[in-house]
Protein backbone atom coordinates (compact mmCIF):
# COMPACT_ATOMS: atom_id res chain seq x y z
CA UNK A 1 0.00 0.00 0.00
CA UNK A 2 1.44 3.49 -1.11
CA UNK A 3 0.08 6.19 0.97
CA UNK A 4 -0.67 9.20 -1.44
CA UNK A 5 0.50 12.64 0.93
CA UNK A 6 -2.25 14.44 -0.85
CA UNK A 7 -4.96 12.76 1.00
CA UNK A 8 -3.51 13.39 4.75
CA UNK A 9 -5.22 14.67 6.96
CA UNK A 10 -2.41 16.61 9.48
CA UNK A 11 -5.05 17.02 12.30
CA UNK A 12 -5.74 13.93 13.05
CA UNK A 13 -3.67 11.61 15.87
CA UNK A 14 -3.68 8.09 15.87
CA UNK A 15 -2.11 5.62 18.72
CA UNK A 16 -2.03 2.24 18.51
CA UNK A 17 -1.27 -0.23 21.71
CA UNK A 18 0.44 -3.94 20.69
CA UNK A 19 -1.43 -5.36 23.73
CA UNK A 20 -0.42 -8.75 25.24
CA UNK A 21 -4.29 -10.02 24.46
CA UNK A 22 -5.19 -7.70 21.94
CA UNK A 23 -4.19 -4.52 20.27
CA UNK A 24 -6.03 -1.38 20.06
CA UNK A 25 -6.63 1.40 17.65
CA UNK A 26 -7.52 4.41 18.32
CA UNK A 27 -8.11 7.81 16.03
CA UNK A 28 -8.68 11.07 17.48
CA UNK A 29 -9.16 14.81 16.74
CA UNK A 30 -7.11 17.46 18.96
CA UNK A 31 -9.20 20.19 20.87
CA UNK A 32 -8.39 23.17 23.36
CA UNK A 33 -9.16 20.91 26.37
CA UNK A 34 -7.56 17.60 25.07
CA UNK A 35 -9.45 15.62 22.09
CA UNK A 36 -12.61 14.05 20.58
CA UNK A 37 -12.09 10.13 19.83
CA UNK A 38 -13.29 9.80 16.06
CA UNK A 39 -12.68 5.68 15.84
CA UNK A 40 -11.58 2.91 17.67
CA UNK A 41 -10.84 -0.40 16.24
CA UNK A 42 -10.17 -3.47 18.42
CA UNK A 43 -8.77 -7.01 17.25
CA UNK A 44 -8.14 -10.16 19.53
CA UNK A 45 -4.79 -10.97 18.78
CA UNK A 46 -3.61 -12.78 22.19
CA UNK A 47 -0.26 -12.06 21.34
CA UNK A 48 0.96 -13.92 24.63
CA UNK A 49 -1.30 -17.21 24.14
CA UNK A 50 1.35 -20.20 24.15
CA UNK A 51 4.17 -17.92 25.28
CA UNK A 52 6.98 -20.40 26.20
CA UNK A 53 10.54 -20.33 27.65
CA UNK A 54 11.04 -16.44 26.36
CA UNK A 55 9.32 -17.06 23.27
CA UNK A 56 6.07 -15.86 20.95
CA UNK A 57 4.92 -18.74 18.89
CA UNK A 58 4.89 -18.13 14.92
CA UNK A 59 0.99 -18.38 14.94
CA UNK A 60 0.68 -15.29 17.32
CA UNK A 61 3.09 -13.27 15.18
CA UNK A 62 1.12 -14.14 12.26
CA UNK A 63 -2.05 -12.88 13.57
CA UNK A 64 -0.61 -9.56 15.24
CA UNK A 65 0.78 -8.83 11.54
CA UNK A 66 -2.44 -9.68 9.67
CA UNK A 67 -4.05 -7.02 12.37
CA UNK A 68 -1.65 -4.34 11.97
CA UNK A 69 -2.33 -4.67 8.11
CA UNK A 70 -6.10 -3.80 8.76
CA UNK A 71 -4.98 -1.31 11.00
CA UNK A 72 -2.60 0.55 7.93
CA UNK A 73 -5.74 0.83 5.78
CA UNK A 74 -7.45 2.93 8.06
CA UNK A 75 -4.38 4.55 9.14
CA UNK A 76 -3.55 5.47 5.37
CA UNK A 77 -4.86 9.36 5.52
CA UNK A 78 -2.80 9.80 9.12
CA UNK A 79 0.28 11.69 8.60
CA UNK A 80 3.20 9.33 10.23
CA UNK A 81 4.63 11.89 12.67
CA UNK A 82 1.20 11.70 14.43
CA UNK A 83 0.94 8.08 14.51
CA UNK A 84 1.93 6.42 17.86
CA UNK A 85 2.82 2.88 18.35
CA UNK A 86 3.20 1.21 21.90
CA UNK A 87 4.40 -2.31 22.58
CA UNK A 88 3.44 -3.32 26.14
CA UNK A 89 4.21 -6.95 28.17
CA UNK A 90 4.28 -9.37 25.43
CA UNK A 91 6.99 -8.05 23.52
CA UNK A 92 8.44 -6.62 26.60
CA UNK A 93 9.40 -10.24 27.96
CA UNK A 94 10.13 -11.79 24.66
CA UNK A 95 13.56 -12.88 22.90
CA UNK A 96 12.04 -13.01 19.79
CA UNK A 97 10.45 -9.85 18.93
CA UNK A 98 12.31 -7.49 17.59
CA UNK A 99 11.95 -9.20 13.52
CA UNK A 100 7.87 -8.44 14.48
CA UNK A 101 8.65 -5.19 15.72
CA UNK A 102 10.86 -4.29 13.09
CA UNK A 103 7.82 -5.31 10.72
CA UNK A 104 5.42 -3.08 12.51
CA UNK A 105 7.30 -0.35 12.07
CA UNK A 106 8.07 -0.90 7.92
CA UNK A 107 4.37 -1.30 7.23
CA UNK A 108 3.17 1.30 8.90
CA UNK A 109 6.51 3.97 8.55
CA UNK A 110 6.32 4.34 12.09
CA UNK A 111 8.59 3.38 15.07
CA UNK A 112 7.48 0.96 17.28
CA UNK A 113 8.35 1.85 20.85
CA UNK A 114 7.96 -0.98 23.70
CA UNK A 115 7.46 0.69 26.84
CA UNK A 116 8.39 -0.45 30.57
CA UNK A 117 5.43 -1.49 32.57
CA UNK A 118 6.28 1.72 34.85
CA UNK A 119 5.54 3.83 31.89
CA UNK A 120 2.46 1.96 30.82
CA UNK A 121 1.34 2.39 34.37
CA UNK A 122 1.82 6.17 34.20
CA UNK A 123 0.38 6.69 31.07
CA UNK A 124 -2.77 4.74 32.38
CA UNK A 125 -2.98 6.94 35.25
CA UNK A 126 -2.52 10.10 32.76
CA UNK A 127 -6.11 9.06 30.67
CA UNK A 128 -7.52 8.93 34.14
CA UNK A 129 -6.54 12.21 35.85
CA UNK A 130 -7.31 14.19 32.42
CA UNK A 131 -10.33 11.81 31.01
CA UNK A 132 -12.21 11.72 34.13
CA UNK A 133 -13.45 14.18 36.47
CA UNK A 134 -11.98 14.73 40.09
CA UNK A 135 -8.64 15.24 39.37
CA UNK A 136 -7.68 16.53 42.75
CA UNK A 137 -8.81 13.53 44.52
CA UNK A 138 -6.69 10.64 45.74
CA UNK A 139 -6.53 7.83 43.24
CA UNK A 140 -5.54 3.98 42.97
CA UNK A 141 -5.82 3.26 39.17
CA UNK A 142 -5.58 -0.30 38.09
CA UNK A 143 -5.41 -1.92 34.51
CA UNK A 144 -5.40 -6.00 34.05
CA UNK A 145 -3.81 -6.71 30.84
CA UNK A 146 -3.21 -9.21 29.08
CA UNK A 147 0.62 -10.00 30.08
CA UNK A 148 0.99 -7.56 33.18
CA UNK A 149 -1.42 -5.46 35.31
CA UNK A 150 0.10 -2.10 35.83
CA UNK A 151 -0.95 -0.03 39.04
CA UNK A 152 -0.41 3.69 39.83
CA UNK A 153 -1.40 5.99 42.73
CA UNK A 154 -1.45 9.49 42.81
CA UNK A 155 -3.37 12.85 43.74
CA UNK A 156 -3.70 16.12 42.01
CA UNK A 157 -2.39 15.08 38.92
CA UNK A 158 1.01 13.82 40.10
CA UNK A 159 2.02 10.28 40.21
CA UNK A 160 3.51 9.42 43.06
CA UNK A 161 3.62 5.13 42.15
CA UNK A 162 3.61 3.93 39.57
CA UNK A 163 4.81 -0.25 38.72
CA UNK A 164 3.72 -3.22 36.91
CA UNK A 165 3.43 -6.69 38.04
CA UNK A 166 3.77 -9.66 35.42
CA UNK A 167 0.57 -11.33 35.76
CA UNK A 168 -2.46 -11.01 33.35
CA UNK A 169 -5.83 -12.37 31.76
CA UNK A 170 -4.12 -14.30 28.96
CA UNK A 171 -0.73 -15.11 31.18
CA UNK A 172 -2.16 -16.47 33.96
CA UNK A 173 -5.01 -18.50 31.32
CA UNK A 174 -1.78 -20.16 29.99
CA UNK A 175 -0.38 -21.13 33.35
CA UNK A 176 -3.22 -22.07 35.48
CA UNK A 177 -6.82 -22.85 33.72
CA UNK A 178 -5.13 -25.06 31.02
CA UNK A 179 -7.12 -28.20 29.55
CA UNK A 180 -7.87 -30.52 32.13
CA UNK A 181 -7.15 -28.54 35.10
CA UNK A 182 -10.61 -28.00 37.54
CA UNK A 183 -12.09 -24.75 37.82
CA UNK A 184 -11.70 -24.57 41.25
CA UNK A 185 -7.95 -25.14 41.25
CA UNK A 186 -7.00 -23.32 38.23
CA UNK A 187 -8.70 -20.39 39.77
CA UNK A 188 -7.36 -20.50 43.15
CA UNK A 189 -3.64 -21.13 41.45
CA UNK A 190 -3.98 -18.01 39.57
CA UNK A 191 -5.42 -15.88 42.38
CA UNK A 192 -2.46 -16.98 44.62
CA UNK A 193 -0.03 -16.12 41.91
CA UNK A 194 -1.56 -12.45 41.81
CA UNK A 195 -1.41 -12.28 45.33
CA UNK A 196 1.70 -12.81 45.46
CA UNK A 197 2.96 -10.60 42.73
CA UNK A 198 0.87 -7.89 44.14
CA UNK A 199 1.86 -8.05 47.84
CA UNK A 200 5.58 -7.64 47.04
CA UNK A 201 4.32 -4.57 44.73
CA UNK A 202 2.40 -3.18 48.22
CA UNK A 203 5.34 -4.00 50.51
CA UNK A 204 8.50 -2.46 48.52
CA UNK A 205 6.70 1.05 48.14
CA UNK A 206 5.88 2.40 51.81
CA UNK A 207 2.49 3.99 51.83
CA UNK A 208 1.96 2.76 48.37
CA UNK A 209 -2.35 2.94 49.69
CA UNK A 210 -4.69 2.20 52.18
CA UNK A 211 -8.30 1.59 52.06
CA UNK A 212 -8.99 4.77 53.29
CA UNK A 213 -6.82 6.96 50.84
CA UNK A 214 -9.39 7.74 48.36
CA UNK A 215 -11.11 6.75 44.98
CA UNK A 216 -10.10 3.66 43.16
CA UNK A 217 -10.55 3.23 39.69
CA UNK A 218 -10.42 -0.24 37.38
CA UNK A 219 -9.77 0.74 33.53
CA UNK A 220 -9.21 -2.81 31.81
CA UNK A 221 -11.65 -5.05 29.62
CA UNK A 222 -11.71 -7.42 32.47
CA UNK A 223 -12.60 -4.73 34.55
CA UNK A 224 -15.50 -3.85 32.55
CA UNK A 225 -16.22 -7.48 32.07
CA UNK A 226 -16.93 -8.47 35.76
CA UNK A 227 -18.85 -5.54 36.26
CA UNK A 228 -21.09 -6.40 33.27
CA UNK A 229 -21.23 -9.71 35.28
CA UNK A 230 -22.40 -8.44 38.34
CA UNK A 231 -24.64 -5.76 37.10
CA UNK A 232 -26.61 -8.55 35.14
CA UNK A 233 -27.00 -11.11 37.84
CA UNK A 234 -28.32 -8.03 40.42
CA UNK A 235 -25.07 -7.74 43.12
CA UNK A 236 -24.40 -4.05 42.29
CA UNK A 237 -25.96 -1.54 40.38
CA UNK A 238 -23.26 0.90 39.82
CA UNK A 239 -19.87 0.17 40.89
CA UNK A 240 -17.47 -3.05 41.61
CA UNK A 241 -18.08 -3.85 45.48
CA UNK A 242 -15.94 -5.87 47.59
CA UNK A 243 -19.81 -7.60 47.95
CA UNK A 244 -19.55 -8.19 44.49
CA UNK A 245 -16.50 -9.67 43.94
CA UNK A 246 -16.77 -11.65 47.00
CA UNK A 247 -20.10 -12.65 45.62
CA UNK A 248 -18.29 -14.01 41.84
CA UNK A 249 -15.71 -15.68 43.87
CA UNK A 250 -18.05 -17.54 45.20
CA UNK A 251 -20.04 -18.69 42.56
CA UNK A 252 -16.90 -19.57 40.60
CA UNK A 253 -14.80 -21.86 43.15
CA UNK A 254 -17.83 -23.27 44.34
CA UNK A 255 -18.74 -24.41 40.76
CA UNK A 256 -21.75 -23.46 40.48
CA UNK A 257 -20.86 -21.30 37.24
CA UNK A 258 -18.83 -23.56 34.99
CA UNK A 259 -16.74 -21.09 32.63
CA UNK A 260 -16.43 -23.06 29.94
CA UNK A 261 -20.40 -23.01 29.67
CA UNK A 262 -20.62 -18.61 29.70
CA UNK A 263 -21.74 -16.63 32.22
CA UNK A 264 -24.71 -14.73 32.57
CA UNK A 265 -23.83 -10.69 31.40
CA UNK A 266 -20.41 -12.04 29.83
CA UNK A 267 -19.67 -11.09 26.25
CA UNK A 268 -18.12 -14.30 24.35
CA UNK A 269 -14.57 -13.29 23.34
CA UNK A 270 -14.47 -12.77 27.20
CA UNK A 271 -15.24 -16.48 27.81
CA UNK A 272 -11.59 -18.16 27.82
CA UNK A 273 -9.58 -15.09 30.20
CA UNK A 274 -12.13 -14.15 32.12
CA UNK A 275 -11.73 -16.53 35.01
CA UNK A 276 -7.93 -15.61 35.30
CA UNK A 277 -8.85 -11.78 35.12
CA UNK A 278 -11.60 -12.32 37.98
CA UNK A 279 -8.69 -14.02 40.25
CA UNK A 280 -6.34 -11.08 39.58
CA UNK A 281 -9.10 -8.63 40.33
CA UNK A 282 -9.92 -10.57 43.65
CA UNK A 283 -6.15 -10.08 44.87
CA UNK A 284 -6.56 -6.72 43.72
CA UNK A 285 -9.43 -6.11 46.19
CA UNK A 286 -7.64 -8.24 49.17
CA UNK A 287 -3.69 -6.90 48.68
CA UNK A 288 -4.89 -2.99 48.65
CA UNK A 289 -7.94 -3.49 51.00
CA UNK A 290 -10.92 -2.44 48.76
CA UNK A 291 -14.10 -1.87 49.35
CA UNK A 292 -16.05 -0.06 45.99
CA UNK A 293 -13.81 0.16 42.83
CA UNK A 294 -15.46 2.53 39.83
CA UNK A 295 -15.01 1.46 36.14
CA UNK A 296 -13.05 4.02 34.18
CA UNK A 297 -13.44 3.88 30.18
CA UNK A 298 -10.31 5.30 29.50
CA UNK A 299 -6.75 3.12 28.66
CA UNK A 300 -3.45 3.57 27.86
CA UNK A 301 -4.56 4.69 24.57
CA UNK A 302 -5.40 7.37 26.13
CA UNK A 303 -2.37 8.05 28.01
CA UNK A 304 -0.16 8.31 24.96
CA UNK A 305 -2.54 10.56 23.29
CA UNK A 306 -2.42 12.84 26.09
CA UNK A 307 1.58 12.60 26.23
CA UNK A 308 1.81 13.29 22.93
CA UNK A 309 -0.11 16.52 23.23
CA UNK A 310 2.03 17.71 25.90
CA UNK A 311 5.11 16.66 23.69
CA UNK A 312 3.31 18.70 20.36
CA UNK A 313 3.52 21.42 23.23
CA UNK A 314 1.70 25.25 21.24
CA UNK A 315 1.71 23.16 17.86
CA UNK A 316 -1.47 21.47 18.80
CA UNK A 317 -2.57 24.98 20.74
CA UNK A 318 -3.67 22.57 23.85
CA UNK A 319 -4.68 24.06 26.80
CA UNK A 320 -5.19 21.16 29.23
CA UNK A 321 -8.81 23.62 30.96
CA UNK A 322 -11.15 20.97 33.08
CA UNK A 323 -12.01 18.35 30.52
CA UNK A 324 -15.43 18.01 31.81
CA UNK A 325 -16.29 22.01 31.66
CA UNK A 326 -14.63 22.00 28.00
CA UNK A 327 -16.93 18.87 27.12
CA UNK A 328 -19.84 20.61 28.71
CA UNK A 329 -19.24 23.83 26.66
CA UNK A 330 -18.53 22.09 23.55
CA UNK A 331 -22.40 20.41 23.59
CA UNK A 332 -23.57 23.57 24.74
CA UNK A 333 -22.16 24.61 21.09
CA UNK A 334 -22.66 21.71 19.02
CA UNK A 335 -26.70 21.45 20.02
CA UNK A 336 -27.39 25.55 19.49
CA UNK A 337 -27.79 25.63 23.47
CA UNK A 338 -29.66 29.08 24.68
CA UNK A 339 -26.58 30.62 26.44
CA UNK A 340 -28.61 33.25 28.51
CA UNK A 341 -31.24 30.29 29.88
CA UNK A 342 -28.85 27.87 30.56
CA UNK A 343 -27.42 30.04 32.98
CA UNK A 344 -30.03 31.36 33.93
CA UNK A 345 -31.52 28.07 35.28
CA UNK A 346 -27.92 27.19 36.88
CA UNK A 347 -27.77 30.49 38.59
CA UNK A 348 -31.39 28.91 40.34
CA UNK A 349 -29.79 25.47 41.07
CA UNK A 350 -27.13 27.12 42.75
CA UNK A 351 -29.61 29.29 45.03
CA UNK A 352 -31.77 25.79 45.95
CA UNK A 353 -28.44 23.72 46.53
CA UNK A 354 -26.99 26.02 49.00
CA UNK A 355 -30.32 26.50 50.32
CA UNK A 356 -30.64 22.67 50.90
CA UNK A 357 -27.28 21.00 51.04
CA UNK A 358 -26.74 21.20 54.85
CA UNK A 359 -30.02 19.19 55.40
CA UNK A 360 -29.87 16.66 52.45
CA UNK A 361 -26.38 16.39 53.00
CA UNK A 362 -24.97 17.21 49.64
CA UNK A 363 -21.27 17.92 48.13
CA UNK A 364 -19.67 20.01 45.59
CA UNK A 365 -19.67 16.98 43.61
CA UNK A 366 -23.15 16.94 43.66
CA UNK A 367 -23.72 20.51 42.99
CA UNK A 368 -21.46 20.39 39.71
CA UNK A 369 -23.43 17.42 38.37
CA UNK A 370 -26.73 19.69 39.01
CA UNK A 371 -25.07 23.00 37.18
CA UNK A 372 -23.84 20.64 34.51
CA UNK A 373 -27.52 19.38 34.10
CA UNK A 374 -28.72 22.90 34.00
CA UNK A 375 -26.65 24.12 31.34
CA UNK A 376 -27.85 21.22 29.27
CA UNK A 377 -31.04 20.60 30.71
CA UNK A 378 -32.60 22.03 26.70
CA UNK A 379 -30.18 20.08 24.74
CA UNK A 380 -33.04 18.08 22.77
CA UNK A 381 -34.60 21.42 21.53
CA UNK A 382 -33.10 20.98 18.25
CA UNK A 383 -33.96 17.82 17.94
CA UNK A 384 -37.84 17.93 18.66
CA UNK A 385 -39.43 20.78 20.91
CA UNK A 386 -42.51 18.58 22.20
CA UNK A 387 -40.14 15.54 24.24
CA UNK A 388 -36.67 17.48 24.04
CA UNK A 389 -36.66 16.22 27.52
CA UNK A 390 -36.18 12.64 26.38
CA UNK A 391 -33.59 13.44 22.99
CA UNK A 392 -31.40 15.77 25.53
CA UNK A 393 -31.44 12.84 27.54
CA UNK A 394 -29.97 10.37 25.07
CA UNK A 395 -27.17 12.83 23.78
CA UNK A 396 -25.42 13.52 27.40
CA UNK A 397 -25.82 9.84 27.79
CA UNK A 398 -23.88 8.43 24.88
CA UNK A 399 -22.08 11.74 23.89
CA UNK A 400 -18.31 11.99 24.44
CA UNK A 401 -17.39 13.53 27.48
CA UNK A 402 -13.81 13.58 28.48
CA UNK A 403 -13.59 14.50 32.01
CA UNK A 404 -17.00 12.98 33.22
CA UNK A 405 -17.10 9.31 34.49
CA UNK A 406 -19.63 6.34 32.89
CA UNK A 407 -21.80 6.61 35.69
CA UNK A 408 -21.56 10.23 36.22
CA UNK A 409 -22.37 11.14 32.71
CA UNK A 410 -25.04 8.15 33.28
CA UNK A 411 -26.85 10.49 36.26
CA UNK A 412 -26.41 13.34 34.39
CA UNK A 413 -28.33 12.16 31.44
CA UNK A 414 -31.14 10.95 34.16
CA UNK A 415 -31.29 14.95 35.51
CA UNK A 416 -31.98 15.88 32.11
CA UNK A 417 -34.58 13.06 31.82
CA UNK A 418 -36.30 14.17 34.78
CA UNK A 419 -36.27 17.83 34.44
CA UNK A 420 -39.79 18.18 32.90
CA UNK A 421 -43.40 16.33 32.35
CA UNK A 422 -43.32 13.29 34.51
CA UNK A 423 -41.12 12.31 37.22
CA UNK A 424 -39.43 8.63 36.24
CA UNK A 425 -39.47 7.25 39.88
CA UNK A 426 -38.60 3.96 38.76
CA UNK A 427 -35.80 5.01 36.80
CA UNK A 428 -34.12 6.37 39.45
CA UNK A 429 -34.81 3.51 41.95
CA UNK A 430 -32.31 1.29 39.67
CA UNK A 431 -29.83 3.03 41.96
CA UNK A 432 -29.02 2.03 45.73
CA UNK A 433 -31.55 4.07 48.23
CA UNK A 434 -29.45 7.15 49.27
CA UNK A 435 -27.87 7.53 45.47
CA UNK A 436 -31.84 7.27 44.31
CA UNK A 437 -32.94 9.55 47.16
CA UNK A 438 -29.89 12.09 46.20
CA UNK A 439 -31.19 11.99 42.95
CA UNK A 440 -34.29 12.63 43.07
CA UNK A 441 -33.96 15.38 45.53
CA UNK A 442 -31.08 17.14 42.56
CA UNK A 443 -33.60 16.56 40.02
CA UNK A 444 -36.55 18.36 42.09
CA UNK A 445 -34.06 21.23 42.62
CA UNK A 446 -34.02 21.72 38.71
CA UNK A 447 -37.92 21.21 38.64
CA UNK A 448 -38.48 23.85 40.37
CA UNK A 449 -35.17 25.86 38.84
CA UNK A 450 -36.92 25.16 35.16
CA UNK A 451 -40.31 26.89 36.57
CA UNK A 452 -38.75 30.02 38.30
CA UNK A 453 -37.28 30.83 34.84
CA UNK A 454 -40.30 30.08 32.70
CA UNK A 455 -40.23 33.75 31.44
CA UNK A 456 -36.96 33.22 30.32
CA UNK A 457 -35.91 36.84 30.93
CA UNK A 458 -33.57 38.25 33.93
CA UNK A 459 -35.47 41.04 34.76
CA UNK A 460 -38.42 38.00 35.17
CA UNK A 461 -36.50 36.00 37.54
CA UNK A 462 -37.06 35.92 41.52
CA UNK A 463 -35.71 36.41 44.18
CA UNK A 464 -36.69 34.11 47.30
CA UNK A 465 -35.29 32.53 50.34
CA UNK A 466 -34.98 28.64 51.14
CA UNK A 467 -35.29 27.15 53.46
CA UNK A 468 -35.31 23.32 54.21
CA UNK A 469 -35.87 21.34 57.47
CA UNK A 470 -37.29 17.84 58.33
CA UNK A 471 -37.56 17.01 54.87
CA UNK A 472 -39.69 20.19 54.01
CA UNK A 473 -38.65 22.58 51.70
CA UNK A 474 -40.17 26.04 51.54
CA UNK A 475 -39.68 29.00 49.19
CA UNK A 476 -40.23 32.72 50.17
CA UNK A 477 -40.44 34.92 47.68
CA UNK A 478 -39.67 38.74 47.72
CA UNK A 479 -42.56 40.70 46.85
CA UNK A 480 -45.52 39.61 45.29
CA UNK A 481 -43.77 37.78 42.51
CA UNK A 482 -46.22 34.44 42.94
CA UNK A 483 -48.90 37.49 42.27
CA UNK A 484 -47.88 38.31 39.06
CA UNK A 485 -46.44 35.55 37.23
CA UNK A 486 -49.56 32.96 37.29
CA UNK A 487 -47.66 30.78 35.41
CA UNK A 488 -44.91 29.97 37.69
CA UNK A 489 -47.70 29.88 40.42
CA UNK A 490 -49.51 27.02 38.74
CA UNK A 491 -46.57 25.08 37.67
CA UNK A 492 -45.25 24.60 41.59
CA UNK A 493 -48.86 23.85 42.67
CA UNK A 494 -48.54 20.66 40.18
CA UNK A 495 -44.98 20.22 41.03
CA UNK A 496 -45.56 20.06 44.98
CA UNK A 497 -47.71 17.25 44.11
CA UNK A 498 -45.27 15.29 41.87
CA UNK A 499 -41.99 15.81 44.32
CA UNK A 500 -44.29 14.33 46.95
CA UNK A 501 -44.02 11.08 45.53
CA UNK A 502 -40.08 11.42 45.22
CA UNK A 503 -40.00 12.10 49.14
CA UNK A 504 -39.78 15.96 48.69
CA UNK A 505 -42.31 18.08 50.42
CA UNK A 506 -42.21 21.40 48.66
CA UNK A 507 -44.48 24.83 49.75
CA UNK A 508 -44.08 27.69 49.21
CA UNK A 509 -45.45 31.37 49.29
CA UNK A 510 -44.81 35.64 48.61
CA UNK A 511 -43.31 37.15 51.79
CA UNK A 512 -46.15 39.76 51.70
CA UNK A 513 -48.52 36.79 52.32
CA UNK A 514 -46.95 35.41 55.32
Amino acid sequence: MVFDLSQIDTDILAAIDLGSNSFHLLLARPTPDGFVVIERLKDKVQLLSGFTEGKILPDAFSRGDACVQRFRQRLSSVARGRIYVRGTQALRQSDNADGFIADVGQHLATPVEVISGDEEARLVYLAVERGMAGGGSNKLVIDIGGGSTEVAQGSKGSVQHAASVPVGCVSLTDRHFREGAGQLEAFNGALEDARVQLSHLRDQASGFWSPDRGLVIGTSGTVESVLTVLKANGWTRDTITREGIDRLRQALVEERWYLDAGLPGLSPDRVDIFGAGAAILCACFEVFGIEEMVYGDVSLLHGILYSALDELGSESETIYADPAEAGIARLKTTFDVDLAQARRVSRQCKVLYEGTRLWWGLDDHWLRLLAWAAELHEIGRQIDSAHYHRHGAYVVKNAQIPGISGLDQDRLSLLVRGHRRGLPTLTYQSFDPDMSATLLRLVGLLRIAVILERSHSDAESPSYSVRCEEGKLHLSFIGAWLDTHPLSRNELTVEAVQLEGAGVQLTFTDEARE
